[in-house]
């Protein structure tokens, strides 16, 4: 297996600006890229899950991967979504990226057809990767059966790192299943698979994992990156449970919304609010619920004193 391909350590699923009549604010989006890397992120996931990206136009996504081929963002700290359901929308997205300069590509099975064979799965990856054709490329397969229905199995996993040494060489395993991270990890030495939740960043970590790839490090970046800055410190274990405690009360609200709320209050920036269906704004109640819960935990909006936005 290659040696790591990209920044060890904090990486966020970013959010997704939009302006009021929903269309991608790319400025304030790539704002907040730099924004992640300036407060405890170690690398920037454009277009996952969080990131609303599977409501967003394949027209869309290139406008914004082309702005970030222009943009002093540095290349080598990104990630992008290019996984599709349609093997040309997924092949059209990664050149883009590859052409701006980001060369971690994120993927997702073709999520709309359910109950695949293993051979369909690994053609849908294969041809995909053959129609890209580009060296540079590292692919990482992103596992979220909750959310895509599809997992990916571990079979396909093995032969597509078989098949393409120094292509594949990752995963985000967003699937919430440790034991599954720990398999991958142990079974398949370098194999860079990140967690998807911080809840288990000192875990993978000590398996060799380069970090974690998370929702909620948009607004935990601090305490992830005490995490992993210490990780083989006495003070690991008692940092880790701090963070974990500000997992657990974000997974209370929806993370996109609630977010892009706090954002909104703590920056005072209100163009942060909006959410495009069938995401919805969060409710005053449910956000001050999830207030109360960070005001139990060690949680500081990163760059601020504060402990939750008021």
């Amino acid at each position: 297996m290659s040696t790591l391909t990209g920044p060890a350590g904090v990486v966020a699923a970013s959010l997704t600006a939009f302006k009021p009549d929903l269309s991608i604010d790319t400025e304030r989006t790539l704002a907040h890229a730099k924004w992640l890397l300036a407060n405890g992120c170690d690398g920037v996931l454009i277009f996952g899950t969080t990131g609303e990206a599977n409501s967003l136009s394949v027209a869309e996504r290139l406008e914004v991967i082309e702005a970030i081929g222009k943009s002093d963002l540095p290349k080598d700290k990104l990630m992008i979504g290019t996984g599709c359901c349609a093997i040309p929308d997924t092949v059209a997205l990664s050149k883009a990226a590859l052409a701006a300069g980001v060369v971690r590509l994120l993927m997702l099975p073709p999520f709309y057809y359910k109950n695949q064979s293993e051979d369909g799965l690994y053609a849908a990856f294969a041809t995909a990767i053959d129609r890209i054709n580009d060296p540079r490329m590292k692919i990482f397969l992103y596992h979220f059966p909750q959310m895509s229905g599809v997992p990916i199995p571990d079979a396909v996993t093995a032969k597509l790192i078989k098949n393409y040494p120094g292509i594949v060489v990752g995963m985000k395993d967003s699937s919430g299943d440790f034991e599954h991270m720990k398999k991958m990890l142990t079974e398949h030495p370098g194999f860079e698979l990140y967690s998807g939740t911080e809840k288990y960043l000192l875990d993978v970590l000590r398996l060799g994992s380069p970090g974690t790839i998370s929702a909620t490090v948009n607004v935990t970046c601090a305490q992830a990156a005490k995490v992993f800055a210490n990780w083989k410190s006495a003070d690991a274990d008692a940092l880790q449970a701090e963070m974990t405690a500000q997992r657990v009360a974000m997974e209370s609200a929806p993370a996109a919304s609630a977010m892009k709320e706090m954002i909104a209050r703590q920056t005072g920036d209100a163009a942060w609010r909006p959410v495009r269906p069938p995401f919805v704004a969060i409710s005053d109640e449910r956000y001050a619920a999830l207030e109360e819960k960070l005001a139990q935990t060690q949680f500081r909006f990163p760059g601020t004193q504060a402990k939750a936005a008021e």
